[in-house]
């Protein structure tokens, strides 16, 4: 099913229906500043094992998070002072930071060092929908493990129809993946090199 749904603005019924679907365990596909994400609670680890399935994901490959701000990282991952402050430049923006995770972390969403990605993406849908139940949502491309990444939401319904519950529309995205850049121990790795790479090389030299 393809909702509209503007945080800015929201619909109620359309709000309620998002917020009851995520909650319940339900898996929702979404715009971002990047490509469409697709994920579910945080906490619901039969929704979590769910999407690993209709992706035909490896288990072994962990999935990012989507906080609204720094302060609901802190509760998730370890944040140094020079994390802190280089991700307060960077973010909001088309980055997943790589850090330590903590305790309260799901162990399957952890690396085998026990590290976990963050985005907090430039787009209102995503950390709207952090907002809406009050904690992170799963973040993982919307996408077929392996396949091209998917740009519309009439292609993401056709392509999981029966597995997905809820496809938030956002029109037609052409873009390219987050940049991936690991923080931790205050050294800086980038893992993948995508959008935004060229102004976080610039953000270094400031």
């Amino acid at each position: 099913m393809i909702v509209d749904w503007d945080p800015v603005r929201p619909r109620k019924k359309i709000t309620t229906l998002i917020k009851e679907t995520l909650l319940n365990g339900g898996i929702v596909a979404y715009p971002t500043d990047t490509f469409y994400g697709m994920g579910c609670d945080l906490f619901n680890i039969k929704a979590i094992k769910r999407l690993y399935i209709i992706k035909k994901l490896d288990t072994r490959r962990a999935l990012s998070i989507i906080c609204k701000d720094l302060k609901e990282v802190s509760i998730y991952a370890v944040m140094s002072d020079f994390s802190f402050n280089l991700m307060k430049r960077c973010l909001p923006g088309p980055y997943t930071f790589v850090l330590k995770a903590k305790k309260i972390m799901p162990r399957l969403l952890m690396t085998e060092k026990k590290e976990v990605g963050i985005r907090i993406p430039e787009h209102t849908v995503p950390v709207g929908l952090t907002r809406l139940i009050e904690r992170p949502i799963i973040n993982t491309s919307a996408r077929i493990a392996g396949k091209e990444f998917m740009t519309g939401p009439r292609q993401i319904e056709k392509a999981f129809k029966g597995s997905i519950d809820l496809v938030i529309d956002g029109e037609i995205i052409a873009n390219e993946p987050s940049s991936v850049i690991r923080l931790v121990d205050d050294l800086i790795e980038v893992l993948r090199e995508g959008k935004g790479i060229q102004k976080f090389r610039e953000f270094l030299q400031r």
